[in-house]
């Protein structure tokens, strides 16, 4: 179930929310003494919440474990998001991107989506707008669930960044692990890589995918105001296809 915002952008509203759950995210959260509205099947509570303690997040992510809703967690300051059509669109084509590419090249992936990650007891966490296992998916082959501390983190993430947030997501991303970021912001798309030092620095060429650049995924996503979405996954891939060979 999808998170939907109603009017205001200051809010949040989660729908199809049955009156046990939202007891349960009042337990959760209650303490931080959030204003909010509920009334069938619909919560409104304000967008940022501060003060949130990792076993209340803990909590919240288990009540609502049936609903999608991005966010980014820091230890203490939780913000929810509800994505507009061109995020989610662009979010989509990136995404379709990756696997269409690893599958014309035989790269085995394991897409995660938008499960939400961990950097282990709830202390830090968020939904990516799309993350997969590539060097690692035999590690996580054929398991349905994402163990945070158990599991590795998957090998790259998708940020669609066309909004302002109150939490900058890199450093979260940073605490879980993650080797490589793809972000879209203003236009641009830019790869980011973890270095040994737990921050991200800008690189030209992604760790997963070595024969593909920013500009080469930036120039196929813009072609989606001009064709189908069908023929920028084959430019892409055509792409792909040619700089992995040579």
């Amino acid at each position: 179930m999808a998170a939907q915002t109603l009017h205001d952008e200051g809010y949040v509203v989660i729908c199809g929310l049955s009156p046990a759950a939202y007891e349960r995210v009042l337990e959760a959260i209650g303490d931080c003494h959030p204003r909010h509205t509920y009334d069938r099947g619909a919560l409104e509570l304000r967008r940022v919440l501060h003060g949130v303690a990792p076993e209340q997040y803990g909590k919240l992510l288990d009540a609502l474990s049936e609903h999608y809703l991005r966010h980014t967690y820091d230890g203490w300051t939780l913000e929810m998001m509800t994505p507009r059509k061109d995020h989610e669109w662009i979010r989509a084509l990136l995404g379709r991107m990756i696997e269409a590419v690893a599958f014309a090249l035989e790269i085995p992936i394991q897409s995660v989506g938008s499960t939400t990650l961990s950097a282990g007891s709830h202390q830090r966490g968020l939904q990516p707008d799309g993350a997969y296992y590539v060097g690692r998916e035999s590690e996580v082959r054929g398991s349905d669930q994402y163990r945070p501390g158990e599991d590795p983190p998957p090998d790259l993430a998708i940020e669609v960044d066309v909004t302002s947030t109150s939490i900058p997501r890199l450093p979260v991303y940073a605490q879980i692990g993650v080797p490589e970021i793809w972000r879209y912001e203003g236009g641009k798309v830019r790869f980011y890589s973890l270095a040994a030092g737990g921050e991200y620095s800008e690189v030209h060429r992604s760790g997963a995918f070595p024969f593909l650049a920013p500009e080469d995924i930036a120039r196929c996503l813009e072609l989606r105001h001009k064709t189908d979405e069908n023929s920028v996954i084959r430019a892409i891939v055509d792409w792909a296809q040619d700089a992995s060979s040579r």
